[in-house]
C-alpha cells in the first residue's frame, strides 16, 4: 500500500530503500551572523557550516534580511558584502546596496530591511565546504557612524556526488 507522511512525500511503490526510492531533501534552513558592526571590515566569518555531500542554494524569494539593531550617526555609503565557499568567498552571494542609506538612517530599531543580492554568474560550487562571509567595503557615515546588524539568510540543500540522505 502506498502511504503519505506529511512532509516526506509518498512512499515509493516498490518499497523503501530500492533504487527508485525518492530522496527526502533537507528542509529550508535559516542562518544568521552574530551581531556585527557593518562599519568595520570583516573577513572569513563562517556563515553556513559544511554539510557532507551537499551544497547550499540561496532561496531567492527569501534572499535575506538585515536585522538592524543599533545605529549611531548617519550612513552615507552602504556596506559591500560577499559570501562563498571558493577561495575569494564570492560564489554564493554579493551585495553592494543594502542596507541602503535610507533603511539605516530611517531605522527604528530593531528593524528589518531586505538584502538585495546580485547572484554570481555561472560558478563552481564546492560540496562539503562551509560558506564564509566577508565585509569587503564597510559602510561609511558621519557623526561617529556605526551600525550593528545581523545578516539572516535562507537556504535549501542540494545533494551532490550521489550523497544519500
Amino acid at each position: 500500500m502506498i502511504s503519505n507522511q506529511p512532509g516526506v512525500g509518498p512512499e515509493p511503490s516498490d518499497g523503501p530503500g530500492t533504487p527508485s526510492s525518492s530522496l527526502i531533501a533537507y528542509p529550508m534552513e535559516i542562518f544568521q551572523t552574530p551581531l556585527i558592526d557593518i562599519s568595520q571590515p570583516l573577513s572569513g566569518m563562517e556563515l553556513i557550516p559544511a554539510r557532507i555531500g551537499h551544497i547550499p542554494i540561496l532561496i531567492v524569494q527569501l534572499a535575506g534580511e538585515w536585522a538592524i539593531e543599533s545605529v549611531v550617526g548617519v550612513q552615507t555609503s552602504p556596506v559591500h558584502v560577499r559570501a562563498g565557499s571558493d577561495a575569494a568567498h564570492s560564489n554564493f552571494l554579493s551585495s553592494t546596496t543594502t542596507p541602503s542609506n535610507a533603511d539605516v538612517n530611517g531605522a527604528v530599531v530593531p528593524s528589518l530591511t531586505s538584502l538585495n543580492t546580485t547572484g554570481p554568474g555561472p560558478v563552481t560550487f564546492f560540496p562539503n565546504t562551509p560558506v564564509y562571509f566577508d565585509i569587503t567595503v564597510p559602510a561609511a557615515g558621519t557623526g561617529g557612524f556605526s551600525c550593528l546588524a545581523r545578516l539572516i539568510i535562507a537556504v535549501n540543500w542540494v545533494t551532490t556526488d550521489g550523497a544519500l540522505i
